[in-house]
């Protein structure tokens, strides 16, 4: 199988196999399997195969990204790097923004998830999912992009699309009229558009 098509089904399984660790039947099956402390340990296990799982992919990516189909040349290089450095800092702070015990889960190691508010200010207040899109213009703003990197960055951006359709149903059950009304003020992933 050709490099690229391997970098872009093994990141798409990737994509699917989060997401489907992220639903509600998958934490139902773990609390049925393991009992209350499933509820304690599930976000960072869920972190951690999402970690170990994301490994091959590396792998696959270090080992032949197949020909250069775009070399960005002299000072719009350092654009596109300068682009890079910002967006992974916005990364960083709609990170800090997002509960980052509770997202990487260590709060719930002492304790039972517990409910938590709707995010709407600072990062949260441009788009409805900032870190997905910050980490989609480091993905794109890439000075060089090979074949293997353009089937890695066009799967992790479907991911993104599908993923982040997801977990906006899981945040209407969640938070109901309540995320309705924050998602008719403010975009999904590209601040006033979309």
């Amino acid at each position: 199988m050709q490099e690229p098509l391997l970098v872009f089904l093994a990141t798409a399984g990737w994509g699917a196999l989060h997401s489907l660790l992220a639903s509600a039947p998958a934490k139902a099956a773990a609390r049925k399997w393991f009992g209350p402390v499933a509820d304690n340990l599930y976000r960072i296990g869920y972190n951690g195969a999402a970690v170990i799982t994301f490994i091959p992919i590396l792998a696959i990516l270090a080992r032949n990204t197949g020909p250069v189909l775009i070399r960005i040349p002299g000072p719009w290089w350092m654009v596109l790097v300068l682009g890079q450095l910002a967006a992974l800092g916005l990364l960083g702070f709609s990170f800090l923004h997002s509960d980052p015990p509770g997202f990487l889960g260590l709060r719930q190691l002492g304790q039972a998830e517990a409910d938590s508010r709707l995010v709407t200010t600072g990062a949260y207040s441009i788009t409805r999912h900032p870190m997905y899109s910050t980490g989609l213009l480091v993905l794109w703003l890439f000075p060089i992009l090979t074949a293997g990197t353009l089937a890695f960055n066009l799967a992790v951006t479907l991911y993104i699309l599908v993923g982040s359709e997801l977990e906006e149903r899981k945040l209407i059950q969640a938070y109901g009229d309540e995320y309705r009304v924050y998602k008719a003020k403010v975009a999904r992933l590209i601040p006033f558009i979309y």
